[in-house]
């Protein structure tokens, strides 16, 4: 869409190293987030978190909130910000603000997180409903 601005960040998974970047979705810019370094039956301390990815992730929403784009995306809310880590503050400003936003969460999450941050979502996509990515972009662009 022509003059349509957005901002926000994405996840970005490395399945051989189970390594996660951040990319910044307005500069292109990465950073390294996470890296697994134990099974999942050590969460919450399974994944080591690097510094540089976090402040990666508050520089973008803080960025949103200044210069707020026609929509905002977060790729993703989980477990750690429902336990006020992580993005909890920067996401809280966030949905306190009046910019659209497109975030994402785990199926088993979204109650909690709806709850805690009292969204109201206009509309819920489903992982099943982005197996053709232009068909998804399509679907997006109906609510916007």
């Amino acid at each position: 869409m022509s003059g349509f601005v957005e901002g926000g960040f994405v996840a970005l998974h490395d399945v051989q190293s189970d390594c996660y970047k951040i990319k910044d979705i307005k500069t292109n810019e990465e950073a390294p987030l996470m890296q697994r370094v134990a099974t999942f039956d050590k969460r919450p301390y399974h994944f080591e978190f690097f510094a540089e990815g976090v402040e990666m992730g508050d520089k973008c929403i803080e960025e949103l909130l200044s210069q707020p784009p026609d929509i905002a995306v977060v790729d993703e809310i989980g477990g750690y910000e429902l336990a006020g880590e992580l993005w909890s503050d920067s996401f809280t400003h966030l949905m306190e603000s009046s910019i659209p936003i497109i975030f994402t969460t785990k199926d088993r999450l979204l109650e909690r997180v709806m709850k805690k941050w009292k969204i109201e979502p206009t509309h819920i996509f489903l992982p099943e409903e982005f197996d053709d990515s232009q068909k998804a972009f399509e679907h997006i662009k109906k609510f916007l």
